[in-house]
């Protein structure tokens, strides 16, 4: 997998919430972190069990991705607080990110389809969108139904960049107050940053783009 300006330690003992706080003081920035990524996957680290290690809302688990990702149904009743919720933290974005590329090349193969499209997007309602003159789309199509998981894979992982791009414009907001001189500082800094108090502004446009061997990179459209 790359990663390319679109997305860690994690601290054992703390909150969910202390963690996502301290994440989006630390890091660096979303290229930064996705560069490190791409780094990673480069020395051959892309994971190749489903049972990897995520930030929660209840903590940090192993979570079964194919199971996550491809739930079946149960009987009775579910209690929707049992069942964790991935936080948009790059620790998440990049090992979904290695995940999705793993099963979506998996599924290329296996449906002998010979190239991916340029791009995968979803739409604000998760629609799958392709490019149109991608000659595979019917197969591609016809693949992700047999096997939902893989689309629903690719679908939260651009969710999830989307929401850790919004955090880290945030928190470049919040650093540049805190350097803020004078009034004149934090009124123009305010000003740079006025789309945050936006209640309506978008979220950020995440594309997943794809070269001839399958391997994905996740970035900002509007980047």
């Amino acid at each position: 997998m790359q990663i390319n300006s679109a997305s860690q330690s994690i601290y054992s003992g703390e909150s969910s919430q202390t963690r996502y706080t301290q994440r989006t003081q630390t890091d660096g920035g979303f290229a930064d972190v996705m560069a490190m990524a791409q780094s990673e996957n480069n020395q051959g680290t892309a994971p190749t069990r489903s049972q990897l290690a995520m930030d929660t809302n209840q903590g940090h688990l192993d979570v079964d991705l194919d199971s996550y990702l491809n739930p079946t149904p149960q009987a009775g009743p579910i209690n929707l607080d049992d069942i964790p919720l991935l936080l948009p933290t790059a620790h998440n974005v990049d090992t979904l990110s290695k995940y999705s590329e793993e099963k979506f090349r998996d599924l290329l193969e296996q449906y002998n389809i010979p190239e991916p499209p340029a791009n995968i997007e979803f739409d604000g309602e998760g629609k799958l969108m392709l490019p149109p003159d991608y000659p595979y789309a019917n197969e591609l199509k016809q693949a992700f139904a047999d096997h939902p998981g893989v689309e629903n894979a690719l679908r939260t992982t651009t969710a999830l960049a989307s929401h850790y791009a919004g955090i880290m414009e945030s928190a470049a907001f919040r650093d540049e107050m805190m350097t803020a001189r004078n009034q004149a500082d934090q009124d123009r800094i305010i000003q740079k940053y006025s789309h945050l108090f936006d209640d309506n502004r978008p979220g950020a446009q995440i594309v997943l783009s794809f070269l001839e061997d399958g391997s994905m990179l996740v970035g900002n459209k509007n980047a």
